[in-house]
């Protein structure tokens, strides 16, 4: 489905409400690993997953960076680049080149279970990146790229094309791409109790009142 229809509700969604719909949906493991953090608190980014594989790998390849580099060429406005990479050694597969590229094609964000780089410059962009720390260490001789367009396992959580990646400072959230047209409903819908609630207890309301009231807390 198409994610920027759904803009409007996306856009004053957050991912906490998002996992509360999927939990009452049973899908009740769809949160990345909270290792997997913004690299500052204030980025947020929903969007389309495209899926990157890549495996530890010490050779230097004859064409390096040559899937990142394709997924990238082939990015629609409002996908988001999720990858898994399979090694236990620091490296940074993300930096600011491919930042600015993302943004160039109009990207919603990257996550990513490895190490980012380049950090002064993504932040100064504003491109959405989420990762699992920093690093000075180049890719290139330590991880390479196997596949692209299959399902991946970033923070213990399975991501397929499609699905609905929804990354804020609590976390990383995913909706099946079969789920997320339901869960974005869903969570508009408790968005606008949850704002009622709010202002209720703002007022001074009783907590027990409010939630037999709404049912929301």
């Amino acid at each position: 489905m198409r994610y920027l229809d759904h803009r409007q509700q996306l856009d004053q969604l957050y991912s906490a409400v998002l996992m509360d719909v999927l939990d009452a949906m049973g899908l009740r493991r769809q949160c990345m690993d909270p290792a997997i953090r913004p690299l500052t608190p204030g980025m947020r980014a929903w969007g389309e997953a495209v899926t990157l594989y890549f495996e530890e790998d010490s050779r230097i390849p004859d064409e390096p960076y040559q899937l990142e580099m394709e997924a990238i060429d082939d990015l629609q406005p409002g996908q988001m680049i999720v990858a898994q990479c399979n090694t236990g050694q620091p490296c940074a597969l993300w930096g600011g080149l491919l930042s600015n590229a993302v943004v160039g094609r109009q990207g919603a964000g990257v996550v990513t279970d490895c190490e980012t780089r380049d950090y002064n410059e993504i932040v100064e962009l504003g491109l959405p990146v989420f990762c699992t720390g920093l690093s000075p260490y180049d890719s290139l001789g330590r991880i390479d790229g196997k596949e692209r367009g299959i399902p991946v396992i970033v923070g213990g959580i399975r991501v397929c094309p499609g699905d609905l990646v929804y990354a804020d400072i609590d976390g990383v959230v995913v909706a099946p791409q079969e789920a997320a047209k339901e869960a974005i409903a869903r969570a508009w819908e408790k968005v606008q109790g949850e704002n009622l609630v709010r202002e209720e207890l703002r007022a001074g309301a009783s907590v027990v009142a409010t939630f037999k009231k709404y049912g929301i807390l």
